[in-house]
């Protein structure tokens, strides 16, 4: 999308420095290189000053969670269903360290072990440092996002405090924080990831390079969609690698070393749970029948070899199903249908991760619904994004579903359709002009986002970790349309003031402020 253009910015949001001494003249170094002291806390100072937005965001933002977590919503007075699988696969890990455990290789491992880690730290049953660290990644999360929508959009002055002032009070967010859940820390390492991309491009630093690739490979192992990310964005680099001059393919191996390496542990713990190969986990194939079977149930049963009854049914589709229900009784037609491809509950003897049983139901499905039925699906699953849901576990809480429902309805009817056009501008532009570069670094994590849902199964709680991102594209084209406005409404005064020289003046503006 074409914007105004801008300086480069490194960390700190301040013009690259073209001063060879970068400490500058209040802080010379002493003699044989090293800093003074009041040097150090000189720098430090007007670091703090210069940051003011950055911190107060983190420092509101941590207070609002810490209040969340810790009196209004203790994390330990919500431990059942997913929240309970978390700790009762963090306490196994403290009881009996790594040793083999097929179940717990099922779902990614990073939020049980972030788990584990704060009750290690800190006790068994201390559900309050478990808040202090929800709070934390919660916080920081913030602050990542003001940092990368401050060093991508063309309008930094504003969408950035705007992006970070809406984030300390985004209730979706932070209420997540509230239940022993992955979206938090996903959110945490997938801002993180974003706002070193970002600096990357900026400085072309090889530190921020490293930086994003530990940010992504431990996202993956709270949720390995992490990787289609970076793949669109590897794809983005190649299709217009001239558009981002400071990122070169040794940033991109440099940034893939630590994902390899973690994705290779990771293989190798699968591997020591299961006795069999994958990346991270094997509940891929698992969420692949929902995608493509839309079946709303999956159920296993004993099959005499230690695997027992264990059931599983995606929240957003069964508030479909319960929606269909409904309107049955009502005798109206139902707004949605999920209309699975075989039944509604698939049920069979065994492992709830048996891949091969996966693969056969999905093959299955596709035959049954052809090629259509399962754009179809599609369509479908991408859309619970937004639509059709409330988030999970809030929705089975009755004194926080509706306020839960109002965000959602908020959220869906102000940035949701102006964040996907931009996102699907800004790619636009970017692959035919090579212009938006920067905002097109955010877009493509939004895209990868529908894209997973779509071909697996969709829902509002998924979608939280993306919605800073969200948030900035929106503010990013509410702030391009008032720009644009800005200008007819500066052409109209000129010409009607100047005639052609107005028209001339405004030439020379436009030639100042060419879009990047």
């Amino acid at each position: 999308m074409d914007a105004p253009t801008q300086e480069p910015l490194p960390a700190s949001g301040e013009p690259l420095s073209r001063d060879p001494d970068p400490i500058g003249p209040r802080g010379r170094r002493a003699e044989g290189g090293r800093m003074t002291w009041s040097a150090i806390v000189g720098a430090g100072a007007r670091w703090l000053v210069r940051e003011r937005w950055l911190w107060g965001l983190f420092l509101a933002a941590l207070v609002v969670r810490l209040h969340w977590n810790l009196v209004v919503h203790p994390v330990g007075d919500y431990v059942y269903s997913d929240m309970n699988g978390y700790v009762t696969r963090a306490d196994r890990m403290l009881a009996q360290g790594l040793s083999p455990h097929e179940y717990s290789s099922f779902f990614p491992y990073g939020t049980h072990w972030i788990v584990a880690g704060a009750k290690w730290l800190w006790g068994k049953d201390n559900y309050t440092a478990i808040g202090i660290v929800y709070a934390m990644f919660g916080a920081l999360t913030v602050a990542f996002a003001y940092a990368a929508t401050r060093r991508a959009s063309a309008f930094p002055s504003w969408v950035a405090p705007a992006v970070g002032l809406v984030g300390v009070l985004y209730y979706p967010h932070f209420s997540l924080g509230g239940y022993i859940l992955s979206e938090v820390p996903f959110a945490f390492f997938l801002m993180g990831a974003v706002l070193c991309s970002l600096r990357m491009a900026d400085r072309g630093s090889y530190l921020d390079a490293a930086l994003m690739g530990v940010f992504a490979a431990l996202g993956t192992t709270i949720r390995p969609q992490l990787m289609i990310s970076a793949a669109l964005l590897g794809l983005l680099w190649i299709v217009r690698r001239k558009a981002l001059p400071r990122i070169r393919l040794t940033h991109l191996l440099a940034s893939g070393i630590p994902v390899v390496i973690v994705l290779a542990l990771s293989s190798a713990l699968l591997h020591h749970n299961t006795g069999r190969t994958g990346m991270v986990s094997e509940n891929g194939s698992f969420n692949l029948v929902f995608g493509r079977c839309h079946a709303s149930k999956i159920r296993t049963t004993p099959d005499g070899k230690g695997h027992g009854r264990v059931h599983f049914r995606p929240p957003s589709f069964l508030q479909v199903k319960n929606h269909e229900n409904r309107a049955k009784k009502q005798r109206v037609p139902p707004r949605v249908e999920l209309n699975p491809a075989i039944a509604d509950e698939l049920v069979y003897a065994g492992y709830i991760g048996d891949k091969d049983k996966h693969m056969e139901y999905v093959r299955e499905c596709i035959e049954r619904t052809g090629v259509w039925g399962q754009i179809e699906y599609g369509i479908l699953n991408a859309t619970l994004l937004w639509r059709h849901n409330v988030p999970w576990p809030d929705s089975g809480r009755a004194q926080w579903r509706d306020i839960s429902k109002w965000w959602t309805h908020l959220h869906r009817n102000t940035v949701a359709i102006p964040a996907l056009v931009v996102m699907m501008l800004v790619l636009v532009v970017f692959i035919v002009r090579g212009r938006a570069a920067k905002q097109a670094l955010l877009a493509v994590h939004l895209l990868g986002a529908v894209l997973v849902a779509a071909v697996f199964f969709g829902s509002i709680r998924i979608r939280t970790p993306y919605d800073f991102i969200i948030l900035a594209l929106a503010f990013e084209g509410v702030a391009f349309v008032l720009w644009l406005g800005l200008q007819a409404v500066v052409l109209r005064m000129l010409l009607g003031t100047y005639g052609g020289q107005g028209r001339r003046w405004l030439e020379m503006l436009r030639r100042d402020r060419t879009p990047s």
